[in-house]
């Protein structure tokens, strides 16, 4: 087969392994006002945040920050990348969040965005994150 049509295989099955992943996210603020706690995935099915996570996260970060927070987080497993690394997607609040929940930070947010910090994690951390506040991350691939 040539190279084309493998890499198009390869991309359809990513694809595919990938439906379970968000089509939207929201606020940390929105979602704790909201009752259903649902996110839309590309599989058109739904995702539960739960409520227990949100008060978890909420007390990690100030909540000024909350709207600016959006959940639910991806952590990507690349496979471009050495063997057993993810990356953290999205800004500096959500690697912020994971850095606290793996145990990898315990400064202040105010004080953790003052420095520089590379968005990966090694397998066990992004596995500690899923067991910690398991609805509001969600693993992808790459």
């Amino acid at each position: 087969m040539s190279e084309k049509i493998l890499d198009l295989i390869w991309s359809m099955d990513i694809e595919k392994m990938n439906d379970h992943l968000p089509t939207e996210k929201k606020s940390l603020k929105s979602l704790l006002a909201d009752e259903k706690l649902l996110i839309k995935t590309k599989s058109k099915r739904l995702h539960k945040i739960k409520r227990k996570d949100l008060e978890i996260i909420s007390k990690l970060i100030p909540e000024e920050e909350w709207e600016n927070l959006k959940l639910p987080i991806i952590i990507l497993r690349r496979t471009s990348l050495d063997k057993g690394i993810y990356s953290i997607s999205g800004g500096l609040r959500e690697l912020y969040i994971v850095h606290r929940i793996i145990g990898k930070t315990k400064d202040e947010f105010s004080k953790f965005i003052l420095e520089e910090h590379k968005p990966y994690i090694w397998k066990p951390e992004a596995f500690t994150a899923v067991r910690k506040i398991g609805s509001c991350v969600i693993i992808g691939f790459t």
